[in-house]
């Protein structure tokens, strides 16, 4: 490869230590090597701290330890702007149960390059195809391609254009986050990688490669069914619904509005959900309409040492 761009990998993990090193062996095959690996630990309380120190790195690789689990999106905002703020002119984001394959990087970053040359200006970000462990598409993580996906068909290109990504295995410019900011880490857990992609590609469409791809290591290959919510993952569900609204507001897309709205219309009708906590559900979807937070960018939050 002719490429010079410097990617730093930001991976996000909570006690999940042995999904972790499995991703930084990914890392360490890549044929595309990033500069740096970036390591946000979100309080991890399992042995992530022990095992991180006994490795032996073969990549530049810093540790930051998180005073408390800020979620996935918190880890990502505290990583982003640490990466930032190190120089880097891409960041390649991934939680801890994601595996890429060892062309991943060196695939988005040609890739990448090459729709820059076609269209005279880079890409916000570009995303991998996501695959789950039997090879079938990974149903969390299906991308949303722009309406115009298919000029991209009809030009033969390698690459269709998106509105929206998740952040396993995404690759997201320097430049994007200079102009658009650094992700929510108010929203803590779900669709915080849909808002902040959909940000993005508010000001420049981002890219999927499906040649570049990477494994989720997820138990089971499913999507969010609003009518699956319980007691005991309420807290999640409620953080997606109210996260989407907000989303749909603080975005101007009444399309993330009408899907959460006839998602959770769908999902509830035959659900075995008590009543109380469909209506649960519903209050934490409005509480999204109060749930704005403001766009920070590099800069504006302090970077702490990393460990190592």
């Amino acid at each position: 490869m002719t490429c010079t761009m410097k990617v730093a990998a930001v991976v996000v993990t909570y006690n999940r230590e042995e999904l972790l090193q499995n991703t930084l062996d990914c890392l360490d095959a890549q044929t595309y090597a990033p500069a740096c690996v970036e390591i946000i630990d979100n309080a991890s309380t399992d042995a992530t701290q022990e095992s991180l120190r006994a490795r032996k790195h073969k990549l530049p690789t810093k540790v930051y330890r998180l005073a408390e689990n800020s979620g996935g999106a918190g880890g990502f905002f505290y990583g982003m702007n640490a990466a930032y703020a190190d120089g880097y002119d891409a960041f390649w984001l991934m939680d801890d149960d994601t595996a890429p394959r060892p062309d991943a990087l060196e695939k988005l970053v040609d890739t990448m390059e090459d729709a820059a040359a076609h269209r005279g200006e880079m890409p916000s970000f570009a995303s991998s195809q996501v695959l789950w462990t039997d090879g079938n598409a990974c149903l969390m993580n299906y991308p949303t391609a722009r309406w115009e996906w298919p000029q991209n068909i009809a030009a033969g290109t390698s690459w269709i254009d998106l509105d929206c990504a998740s952040f396993v295995s995404c690759l997201v410019t320097r430049e994007a986050v200079e102009q658009c900011g650094l992700p929510y880490p108010e929203y803590f857990i779900w669709f915080d990688d849909a808002e902040y992609t959909y940000r993005l590609a508010k000001w420049r469409s981002g890219i999927y490669v499906p040649a570049s791809i990477a494994d989720h290591l997820t138990p089971e290959n499913k999507g969010v069914f609003w009518g699956e919510v319980s007691d005991s993952n309420f807290w999640k569900y409620s953080k997606g619904a109210r996260n989407q609204v907000s989303a749909g507001i603080s975005l101007r897309k009444p399309r993330i509005l009408t899907d959460i709205a006839f998602g959770l219309f769908q999902g509830l009708r035959h659900s075995d959900a008590p009543w109380k906590l469909r209506l649960k559900l519903a209050g934490a979807a409005a509480s999204g309409i109060f749930h704005q937070p403001k766009v920070r960018y590099p800069g504006e939050v302090k970077v702490g040492s990393p460990q190592r």
